[in-house]
């Protein structure tokens, strides 16, 4: 739409359609031409992006059905759905009604349609009906199945080394990648036994075992994947009466994007079409990109070959389009520099040359190409929000007409808030973001969960996200509010029973229950613990109470189904009308609103199609475990629609973008280790390694030049989706988080444009406002243009839409915090009575800064684990099991162990992904060398937790803990070690007093460890414990001298350094009592104050905190 003067009013405006361009008349170039008066026999086509492949098509179909063939004798192939359709219509409106004849014009299918209704057409049904094609979780589900099955009924005999990965769920995904690619291969249960003897792979032997029983089932059932629906109806197509009764009705076949083609559907081409027979390909060796799906680009490289026509000589012949209908010059440029660099063995020089060097259109100007890096992904996204709003304000440019495309999904959900907080409409395909992640959804399904599994499903965590979500509306002082009644009718009842979690175990029994407990009691059961609370207080958990018995009554209904139980939960909640006023209102809240509606939708539809493909009987929990383990959201057989695809900018990966284009087009997040991506493809049963048993059955593995060469073709199919701009941005940010930008930046031809900092003032409705209060308020404005900024604001800030509403609240002078009055909170932190619950860990971050011990603990504002809290874990966990025996105290064990669990640590730039991994291997054999140290002393237990109830300045305190490793000396005394791996050790004068290994002593003094110290032989439960010390080991660090020189490659380091803290006394005052005592006074007193010191450069609240300059605030 635009928006166009209205005649009658000249101060008003009215809404007109945009008009529509006609499509221009098709002009084919001398290229097209041979392609379109071809005489027959193969033909390959090289079609690069925007070069008129899909034109050229359409128009040798018409020719050939002009010239007298029958339409129904033509078979067009594709690769989507969307592209299937729009061959479908393209053709028919071409040829029109009558050039159609009367059977219906050409076929344009998918290949897996085709194969599909070829085996309806030929081949014998199942016992109870005609086939029907799992989806992908389907598969996944009866994979699972079939694995658990074989686990009882020991059939196949898995090797033992795969014992413990047969439940989870990255071997069902080996499975299914090995089974899928040998039928791609053409690779029978018989040929897998075989190669396994051949290659003595036991995990083959089960696997071909199990891939006849899968082929069983499946056949019993009368259903097929993805992978066995080419391959039987290459079957069938390879039969004599079959296939020459297809080679008699197909005599023209025309396949689009041929390098997608994998070995089974190329074996069906020759079955059909092969032979010298009319059969024309169109596609690109550039953007193969699917070969993680079996695609192989060898296919198109080597058709002249395979398919030509025998007896006359040389292979098929090649024409290459040359002519670019897409880009403009500068885009089309800078994707020239990257096509050249990927490799077309196999192929004329001559052709790939003329398929490369595309003539560009002209009509949309020179085109522009720009090349950035930020210094964090943070400024980098808003970047890109900036320049998308700039171009659809000041260039008119649709936001449909603009695209951001990444690398992997894992991006997008970061990108999609800052473009939504920056007003940027953004349509994100169903593919692309899994429903069950979306926060709407999740929540949906978690109220679900509940609702059929109160006591397995209902934890304390699920009960606080239900009462701060939409559905109970609490707030976290209210939530505390609840606790503190919950509580108070605890100690007069007695209603907790603490061994079991229910019951009654009567008034006065004791300290009260958790309150987190309490408050996941009341709203499983509200009647019996909301009876004191006032209803204030209580609204909120009867609320989610009540509704979690709505969709319960739904599910246990005779034909309840948990399709109908989500939608009475929805109903009732009344959170649809709460979205639907926000969508209303717009502004940031109103796309959250549209955000959580479209997500609502495609949860409905998700549950939908899994219902009608499960059939009645589906159980809740099935049902959103199976959702859970979707990878994709829209895994549907039928076509998804487009409507919602057209309303804003599309964000999505590059593989989606496939056949795709806009004016233009951001690729973010072009960064070293992620695009290009070039580590082993090595997988755990090795189904990269199958291959056609006419090649002996195995191929080799891919080097790191081919795998630089399939990163390129995805990044030069992302550039080409551009017509007019390109943008391609990248973090470099070295010093911070180890983000380094990709080679693949240096090879488009283009200067680099290092960018400091973040947009000046983004052009948002925010950023205006924002600039005017500044030049308001600024001392150094005149008078003139303060007056201006001012009123400006009032024009603004009266602003309503049609309810009244204010348009921009932000600019009344009573929303600015800078104006306000400080607030003072009338809830306590800890309510006087109340316990207070301390750890090691919470002292020592007490006594360094109060506000960042109070911003961690009691505000919850600490931001997600970082791979540094990731890489202690892995090293803590790996400890554990090394000193309880789980694993062998051998590196190479614990090497292999590390292996298993390093790729889920999320790093940003796979350079510092391999420092930290070496680095974890030096710890790790640091620890082997502590570990097999003699010390005197023998291991009691390992990651042993304790709680210890104390009486400090008139408060009882409960000091929790989790102490790495317990020793005991041959004294009896208990020494308490604490495994390290950060960079930075404590001074002599701080171990002295260090709080934590304080703690730690504490409780071995208190008695809070005497079970576990009693049951590995030490002094008897009776005997109170004494402490012996405790200790810091730095895994990251040498002990001294040990470190001294280089180490040679490959080298283990030696002993860690041990840093030793005095045993307390075992009886009598201790320094720790003034620790806690401090810590007590400070918490009552509520006197968080920040503490500057060296420890400010690695906190995390320094936007926060008034003692740093960030912190500040900046209206006084």
């Amino acid at each position: 739409m635009v928006v166009a003067p209205a005649p009658a009013a000249p101060a008003g405006h009215r809404l007109v359609p945009t008009p529509v361009a006609p499509p221009r008349p098709f002009v084919a170039d001398p290229a097209q031409r041979r392609v379109i008066e071809h005489p027959g026999g193969p033909l390959l086509v090289l079609a690069g992006p925007g070069t008129g492949k899909t034109a050229t098509l359409v128009e040798a179909v018409a020719a050939r059905i002009e010239a007298g063939a029958d339409p129904r004798s033509i078979l067009v192939l594709t690769f989507s759905r969307r592209a299937a359709g729009e061959l479908r219509e393209r053709i028919t409106a071409r040829l029109g009604p009558a050039g159609a004849g009367a059977g219906g014009g050409p076929g344009a299918w998918t290949f897996h349609a085709w194969c599909l209704a070829l085996l309806r057409a030929h081949d014998r049904p199942a016992p109870h009906g005609g086939f029907r094609l799992l989806s992908g979780p389907e598969r996944d589900s009866r994979l699972r199945e079939l694995i658990e099955g074989s686990r009882e009924d020991g059939r196949p005999v898995w090797p033992p080394q795969l014992a413990r990965a047969l439940g989870t769920r990255g071997f069902t995904e080996e499975v299914r990648a090995l089974l899928a690619r040998a039928r791609e291969v053409g690779l029978e249960p018989l040929g897998l036994a075989q190669l396994a003897r051949r290659t003595d792979r036991p995990d083959w032997t089960a696997l071909a075992e199990f891939y006849e029983m899968y082929l069983d089932v499946l056949g019993f059932e009368g259903a097929l994947d993805y992978a066995d629906l080419v391959h039987r109806a290459v079957v069938v197509a390879e039969g004599a009466e079959a296939g020459e009764a297809l080679r008699a009705r197909y005599r023209h076949v025309f396949v689009d994007e041929y390098q997608d083609t994998d070995p089974a559907q190329e074996r069906l081409l020759r079955a059909v079409a092969g032979g010298g027979r009319d059969l024309v390909v169109f596609g690109d060796p550039d953007q193969s990109i699917y070969a993680f799906r079996g695609a192989e680009v060898a296919g198109l490289l080597d058709f002249p070959q395979r398919f030509g026509a025998p007896g006359r000589g040389g292979g098929a012949p090649i024409v290459a389009l040359r002519t670019g209908r897409r880009m403009a010059p500068a885009p089309l440029q800078a994707s020239r520099h990257v096509a050249r660099r990927i490799p077309a063995a196999g192929l004329p020089v001559a052709e790939i040359r003329a398929h490369r060097d595309l003539i560009g259109r002209t009509d949309l100007g020179a085109g522009r190409v720009q090349v950035r890096t930020y210094p964090s992904a943070g400024a980098e996204a808003e970047a890109v929000a900036d320049l998308l709003r700039r171009e659809h304000l000041e260039n008119a440019t649709p936001w449909p007409a603009m695209a951001v495309l990444v690398r992997t999904a894992d991006r997008i959900a970061r990108l999609r808030r800052v473009l939504t907080a920056a007003g940027v409409p953004v349509s994100v395909d169903g593919d692309d973001l899994p429903v069950a992640q979306e926060p709407a959804a999740a929540l949906l399904l978690l109220a679900l969960r509940c609702a059929d599994n109160p006591a397995g499903a209902l934890t304390a965590d699920a009960a606080r996200t239900l009462l701060t979500s939409p559905l109970g509306g609490a707030d976290p002082a209210g939530l505390r509010e609840l606790g503190r009644a919950l509580r108070a009718f605890d100690r007069d009842t007695g209603a907790f029973d603490r061994d079991t979690g229910a019951g009654d175990r009567g008034a006065g029994s004791g300290q009260p229950a958790p309150s987190a407990e309490l408050v996941r009691q009341a709203v499983a059961d509200p009647d019996r613990w909301l009876v004191r609370v006032a209803e204030p207080v209580a609204r909120p958990a009867r609320r989610v109470g009540d509704l979690l018995v709505v969709a319960r009554r739904a599910l246990r209904e005779p034909a309840g189904s948990p399709e109908q139980a989500l939608w009475a939960l929805w109903s009732a909640s009344g959170w649809q009308q709460q979205l639907v006023a926000a969508s209303a209102a717009g502004g940031a809240a109103g796309r959250a609103a549209d955000r959580d509606l479209d997500a609502v939708v495609a949860l409905f539809d998700a549950v939908a199609r899994l219902a009608q493909r499960r059939g009645p009987g589906t159980g809740a929990a099935s049902l959103v475990d199976e959702l859970g383990r979707q990878q994709i959201a829209a895994d549907a057989i039928a076509p998804v629609g487009e409507d919602a695809r057209r309303r804003g900018v599309r964000l999505l990966t590059a593989h989606r973008a496939k056949g795709l284009e806009w004016d233009v087009v951001a690729v973010c997040g072009v960064q070293d280790g992620i695009w290009p991506d070039l580590r082993e493809r090595h997988s755990l049963l090795g189904a990269e390694q199958l291959d056609a048993p006419a090649r002996g059955g195995l191929r080799p593995p891919l080097t790191r030049q081919d795998l630089l060469a399939d990163e390129r073709r995805l990044f030069y199919v992302a550039l080409t989706r551009a017509r007019r701009r390109l943008l391609v941005t990248a973090v470099n940010s070295p010093d911070d988080d180890g983000s380094l930008p990709s080679r693949l930046l240096d090879e488009l031809g283009v200067a680099v444009e290092n960018i400091p900092g973040r947009p000046a003032r983004p052009l948002t409705l925010v950023g205006l406002v924002a600039t005017l209060r500044r030049l308001a308020t600024e001392p150094t404005s005149s008078l003139a243009l303060r007056a201006a900024a001012r009123r400006r604001l009032a024009a603004l800030a009266a602003a309503r839409d049609d309810a009244h509403r204010p348009l921009v609240p932000a600019a009344h002078p009573a929303t600015w915090w800078g104006l306000l009055d400080v607030t003072d909170s009338d809830v306590p932190v800890v309510a006087p009575g109340a316990p207070l619950r301390l750890s090691g860990s919470s002292l020592s971050s007490i006594g360094t800064c109060s506000l960042r011990w109070f911003l961690e603990h009691e505000a919850h504002a600490v931001t997600v684990a970082s791979t540094a809290q990731g890489f202690g874990k892995v090293v803590h966990a790996l400890a554990d099991e090394v000193t309880t025996g789980r694993t062998p105290a051998d590196l190479a064990a614990l090497d292999a162990r590390l292996d298993t669990v390093w790729r889920h640590l999320d790093y940003e730039a796979r350079w510092r992904s391999d420092q930290e991994r070496a680095a974890a291997r030096e710890a790790l054999a640091r620890f082997l060398a502590w570990h097999a140290g003699e010390r005197g002393r023998r291991v009691v237990d390992a990651e042993v937790r304790f709680t210890c109830r104390l009486h400090v300045a008139g408060r009882e305190v409960v000091l929790r803990g989790f102490i790495d490793r317990l020793e005991l000396d041959d004294a009896g005394r208990v020494h308490v070690i604490d495994f390290k791996t950060g960079r930075t050790a404590p001074g002599r004068a701080e171990l002295a007093t260090h709080p934590q290994l304080g703690s730690y002593q504490l409780a071995v003094r208190a008695g809070a460890l005497d079970a576990a110290i009693a049951a590995a032989g030490g002094p008897a439960a009776a005997d109170p414990a004494v402490p012996g010390g405790a200790e810091l080991v730095q895994l990251r660090r040498d002990a001294p001298g040990a470190g001294a020189g280089p180490r040679l490659p490959g080298e283990a380091p030696g002993p860690p350094e041990v840093q030793a803290q005095e045993a307390l006394p075992a009886e009598g005052p201790t320094w720790m009592d003034e620790v806690l005592g401090e810590a007590v006074r400070t918490i009552d007193a509520e006197a968080f104050r920040p503490t500057p010191g060296e420890h400010c450069t690695m906190c995390t609240f320094q936007t926060s905190c008034p003692a740093r300059p960030e912190g500040r605030q900046v209206i006084d």
